[in-house]
């Protein structure tokens, strides 16, 4: 019986987590040929893939023409301008903004309605759109990635990144074809917080309700199309003790010294680009450690994996009371790397063996909960205008979801910050009680079959249809 050849592209790390580490890539080959597109290349993961039985291939983004590149620009602004319109939507702008000089803020402001204003007449943004495909389809590179595809021979299409521009023109292509489209968003803020995704699919899998909804309403032409709620599959790995490490194996690997019983708190960390000076929390926490403020315990700072541990170090400088935990990083691109399940295990034994966790905004607060420890949320900074924009950042649209459990507990100034961390060690029961309901608002299923929910939605797509 011939199986149906399912082109999967891996654009990012956490793909990898979530198509490979869960097992859903061998539950695949049960019913399907997977053929693996890498957009970078990954040696140790090929020679693994190609080890089981799984054809890959390296496919780089192609060079695009400027015209292109111009007019997917104004697209961009029209996807943002338009189409993400959520009561919450500034935000991280309005956040960001404040790191931005007025000269840059005021340039930014009238290339964005230089570029917006055509836009609100409807033959002008019909005009535009026609103009990209037909710059799209001309271009050479649409003719190298066609002839391509035709000689790797698919009939479907899975990804967990549409909206990635390094598999944008592959994914256009494969459409363009008549290929069956499958995606499953790879996590529950991609769709209010990145961009554009040019392909209609013929199957969308979500994590919640909330993404469901936002995704009919950016994209109404998903209304004809299924849209499943499976959870999420990198989900899985928490309910399940196979991924546990020893607690001596868990300090070894961390290297927290094996004859430290102290409680420990782990502080996980936000990408530079975002927060330039979360660095003040850590050192106010470990001020805090040496001046007796916070008593036997130490500090596991787990670096964000697009950010520089080397920033946090220099920040710090040397401290008895904080452990520096790399997470996966890409050497080239700090996005692309092999996450392993040594790495998974590492993370899901960091979530168990911590007692206190803090950081700034995070989906960590959806993990930690799944392991039902406090959650701490620094949201201060040096002037209450500051403050205050900082505050407003945890109210994305994402992430309201988790704000209106109340369960994740906001410190609004450092006094705070060192009350909550003091009680929340002394009485973790107390900010505990609504973990259950954020991971249920995020994931929706906390089961840890989620991974079976996609396999049997991408079966039912390739074989009952």
């Amino acid at each position: 019986m011939h199986k149906p050849r399912l082109l999967i592209t891996i654009s990012f790390s956490f793909s990898i987590r979530y198509i490979i580490r869960t097992g859903l890539l061998q539950c695949l080959q049960t019913f399907a040929e997977p053929v693996i597109v890498l957009t970078w290349n990954e040696p140790a993961l090929i020679s693994e893939l190609k080890e089981k039985g799984i054809e890959v291939h390296v496919l780089e983004e192609p060079e695009k023409e400027q015209a292109y590149v111009d007019i997917r620009r104004k697209i961009d602004f029209w996807f943002d301008h338009f189409k993400l319109r959520g009561r919450y939507k500034k935000n991280q702008q309005n956040y960001l903004d404040q790191y931005l000089p007025f000269k840059n803020r005021f340039i930014r402001n009238l290339r964005k309605w230089f570029n917006v204003s055509g836009f609100y007449s409807p033959s002008y943004e019909r005009k535009i759109f026609k103009q990209e495909e037909k710059l799209l389809t001309g271009s050479a590179a649409y003719e190298n990635i066609s002839k391509w595809v035709d000689s790797l021979k698919p009939d479907a299409v899975f990804t967990t990144t549409p909206f990635h521009r390094q598999e944008d023109l592959l994914l256009r292509v494969c459409s363009h074809k008549g290929l069956k489209m499958i995606t499953a968003i790879l996590s529950f803020d991609n769709i209010t917080k990145r961009g554009w995704i040019p392909v209609p699919y013929d199957v969308y899998m979500v994590w919640n309700k909330e993404n469901k909804e936002h995704l009919l309403k950016i994209y109404p032409f998903a209304k004809s199309k299924p849209v499943h709620i499976t959870g999420a599959p990198q989900f899985d790995f928490y309910f399940q003790q196979d991924y546990l490490l020893t607690k001596e194996e868990w300090k070894n690997v961390v290297g927290i010294p094996a004859n430290n019983n102290k409680k420990v708190i782990l502080y996980a960390g936000g990408p530079q680009a975002l927060f330039p000076q979360e660095p003040m929390y850590l050192q106010q926490l470990d001020k805090a450690i040496t001046n007796g403020a916070i008593k036997d315990v130490i500090i596991l700072f787990r670096c964000h994996p697009i950010d520089r541990i080397e920033r946090w170090k220099d920040a710090i400088g040397n401290s008895s009371n904080i452990v520096f935990d790399a997470s996966w990083t890409g050497n080239e691109k700090m996005g692309n790397t092999n996450i392993t399940d040594a790495d998974i295990m590492k993370l899901c034994s960091t979530l168990a063996y911590t007692d206190v966790h803090i950081n700034v905004c995070s989906t960590m607060t959806v993990d930690g909960s799944a392991f039902n420890k406090p959650q701490i949320g620094p949201a201060y900074l040096n002037t209450a205008k500051a403050s205050h924009l900082l505050q407003q950042l945890y109210w994305q649209e994402h992430f309201v979801p988790v704000m209106e459990t109340r369960g994740l507990m906001l410190a609004k100034s450092e006094q705070e910050l060192m009350m909550h961390v003091n009680k929340a060690l002394q009485q973790p029961e107390l900010y505990t009680n609504a973990n259950d309901a954020i991971l249920k608002s995020i994931i929706t299923f906390r089961d840890g079959k989620s991974t079976e929910r996609v396999i049997e939605i991408i079966k039912h797509a390739l074989i009952d249809d």
